[in-house]
């Protein structure tokens, strides 16, 4: 048995592994652009140029429609009904103004048919029917004696028919109210108001001794229908006032 010549030791042979090999060569085809993989690259760039191409489109579910639907369908019935509920109020409200109007209107339809008394703070002082040298016939009014200057209204609603200066009468204001009646104020110291409506209580004159008087007072006179005169007392006493 021979030996080879050296220093005795023995040199060990190094073994590559396949795979190892394989890796080189692949790293070297790489580096020198001899290897490609068309497959992979086109795979890569799609992704790359279209990022939404791989997400799959998501199917509609099959009750969408009908639950849309449904949703206009019920607000479609929320308008509907809020408008009906808008018009039952519009029109309750409508009708609560047509009576409240109604309301007014008769309450001042009463108000306008109240009788009132011409004056305040008097004293009779001649009755309807008295005679005396004061009057050529019998007295054919009432005498209602108060302070020089006083008011004199209107015992109703209705309208001035006749103002002036009227012989024993004096100053004279005549209305005519709304059921026909004819009131005469006379005597008066000055005429306020000459013509137009009047309501109870309006001032007319201020109370004088103007024409056939002896003292400043209020003769009143009560015509209705505008014919004779009455009892200015008995005709009050009838609309529910006492003098």
């Amino acid at each position: 048995m021979s030996q080879r010549p050296g220093n005795g030791r023995h040199r060990r042979r190094r073994h590559i592994s396949l795979p190892s090999a394989v890796g080189s060569v692949a790293v070297a085809a790489a580096a020198s652009g001899a290897l490609t993989c068309p497959q992979a690259f086109s795979a890569t760039a799609a992704v790359s140029a279209d990022p939404t191409a791989a997400v799959p489109e998501r199917p509609q579910a099959a009750g969408t429609t009908g639950a849309l639907d449904t949703v206009v369908a019920a607000g479609q019935s929320l308008t509907a009904e809020s408008t009906e509920t808008a018009k039952v109020a519009h029109a309750a409200l409508v009708e609560v103004e047509r009576k409240q109007a109604a309301e007014r209107a008769a309450r001042a339809e009463r108000e306008a048919k109240i009788w009132v008394l011409p004056v305040s703070d008097y004293r009779i002082t001649a009755t309807f029917g008295s005679v005396g040298r004061l009057w050529s016939t019998r007295h054919t009014g009432i005498d209602l004696a108060t302070s020089y200057g006083s008011p004199v209204r209107s015992m109703s609603s209705g309208e001035i028919i006749e103002t002036g200066y009227d012989g024993p009468y004096g100053n004279k204001v005549v209305v005519r109210h709304w059921d026909g009646t004819e009131t005469w104020y006379c005597h008066l110291s000055r005429i306020v108001l000459r013509s137009g409506k009047v309501s109870p209580g309006t001032v007319v004159g201020k109370v004088g001794s103007t024409g056939n008087s002896t003292g400043p007072h209020l003769h009143l006179e009560v015509h209705p229908d505008g014919g004779d005169p009455v009892n200015p007392r008995t005709w009050l006493a009838d609309h529910g006032l006492t003098v």
